[in-house]
Order: C-alpha cells, then sequence, then structure tokens
C-alpha cells in the first residue's frame, strides 16, 4: 500500500467522538493498534470513503465494518453497497468464533455477526487498506459470502 492514498476515509468507532480520517497506511496503522486499546464496547469500527457519491438520503452508497476482538487478537470484515455488479452486504468467512455467540459492539450497541466470520488483525488492516486505496470499493483480495438474512 502506498504511503499516501488519494481518497479520504472516515472511521467511526467512539459513541460520539467524531471521525477519525484516514489518508494513507500509517493512519490505517494507527486506527487498528487504537481500536486494539479500546474496550470491547468500542469494537466495530464503521468506515465510509468520501470518494464515493452520497444517496438521495444524505448517507455514503456503501460502508466497510471492521470488527475487532482485541483479547482474541481476531476480527470480521463486511462490506454493504454497490460493489460494481450488484448491490448487497457480504463478509469475509474466516474460522469459526472462539466465543458461543459471534458478536462485536458498535457505538453501545451489540452486533451479531455469522459464526464463521473470524479472521486475523492482518486480514483486518489489508482489508481496511484495500479499501482506502481503492476509493471505497469492496476489498478484492478476499473471498466473500453474502451476509446471512437471519443476522440483522
Amino acid at each position: 500500500m502506498d504511503d499516501e492514498m488519494t481518497a479520504t476515509v472516515r472511521a467511526f468507532y467512539k459513541n460520539g467522538a467524531g471521525p477519525t480520517l484516514l489518508n494513507s497506511a500509517a493512519d490505517v496503522e494507527a486506527l487498528v493498534e487504537a481500536v486494539l486499546a479500546e474496550p470491547f464496547e468500542n469494537s466495530v469500527v464503521a468506515l465510509y470513503s468520501e470518494a464515493r457519491p452520497l444517496l438521495e438520503s444524505g448517507v455514503r452508497d456503501h460502508e466497510l465494518r471492521i470488527g475487532i476482538d482485541a483479547e482474541a487478537k481476531m476480527g470480521g470484515i463486511r462490506y454493504s453497497g454497490d460493489d460494481g455488479a450488484e448491490r448487497g452486504v457480504w463478509y469475509v468467512p474466516g474460522k469459526p468464533s472462539q466465543r458461543e455467540e459471534a458478536f462485536y459492539y458498535y457505538q453501545g450497541h451489540d452486533e451479531g455477526w455469522p459464526a464463521e466470520s473470524e479472521v486475523s488483525i492482518e486480514d483486518v488492516r489489508r482489508a481496511i487498506g484495500e479499501f482506502l486505496e481503492s476509493g471505497g470499493s469492496r476489498p478484492l483480495s478476499f473471498e466473500w459470502a453474502a451476509w446471512p438474512a437471519d443476522i440483522a
């Protein structure tokens, strides 16, 4: 990944805090390290690229959502939006969760994730870097599966 990127990504993970801005590989690394140091209540990062358009409602047309379990040194990767061919929600299949249920917390609310969605922290870093480099596209170096309909 080049050190300086062309499009800014806004990352949200702390309840009530503004976004963390990502413009470089160093910013990606700093974000992951910061979330690893956070309490589990701040274990989800929602990322949006400023290179992508807004919908009529005023929100971005995409989202990369990353879950990080600092204790297990594992994470999860989910993308929603238009990947160029279709619109949908996908996740990166990985290992089964070491916990009874796979979940993370985003700004005080728990989120269920597919049981077999745990990936390495290195994969999380790579996904964020590819998202930043591509201007908000779904990272291409991963195998993706459709997000299960029974998980909100």
